[in-house]
């Protein structure tokens, strides 16, 4: 099964590494680091591609289905200037260094959209946001035991 932290640890390290800012998961209830930073959204978190593959062996059948993630990443920041190079910064993460580092990690990059304008009016003035979607996939494996049957025996009734 994939875990929540299987994608999002080599995602998170990744990025942050690479543009040198906090990366942060969107929508919770800590506190969000000081300007400029990235906060990440699962927005679709399982879409299935293809059909599933049944391995069945020894009792065990192991079942391997590719899926993709959207994520919706935004660059926040008080100016335009700062959210714009950072949201350009993030997308060439994903066009470019991203695609080898994730697929060390089994991830792959399949689409990185266009950035657009995600600003947000606060009260007198406006936080400014910059954002764009990544298409991931990978592979889901579950493995888990099925009862065998040994040993058939037919009895045959005469008439």
């Amino acid at each position: 099964m994939i875990k929540y932290d299987d994608w999002w640890i080599p995602l998170q390290n990744g990025l942050s590494n690479y543009i040198a800012q906090n990366v942060i998961q969107a929508e919770t209830t800590s506190k969000q680091p000081p300007y400029p930073f990235i906060a990440i959204k699962q927005t679709s978190p399982a879409i299935g591609v293809g059909q599933p593959v049944l391995f069945t062996g020894d009792g065990i059948q192991t079942m391997e289905q590719d899926y993709e993630m959207v994520l919706s990443l935004t660059a926040h920041s008080d100016a335009i200037e700062s959210a714009t190079d950072l949201a350009n910064k993030a997308r060439n993460y994903f066009l470019g260094k991203g695609t080898v580092e994730l697929s060390d990690a089994y991830i792959a990059i399949v689409d990185v959209l266009p950035a657009t304008n995600r600003d947000v009016f606060l009260n007198i003035e406006y936080e400014r946001r910059i954002g764009f979607d990544v298409r991931l996939r990978v592979r889901d494996t579950e493995t888990y035991n099925i009862d065998v049957i040994e040993k058939v025996t037919v009895n045959h009734k005469e008439e």
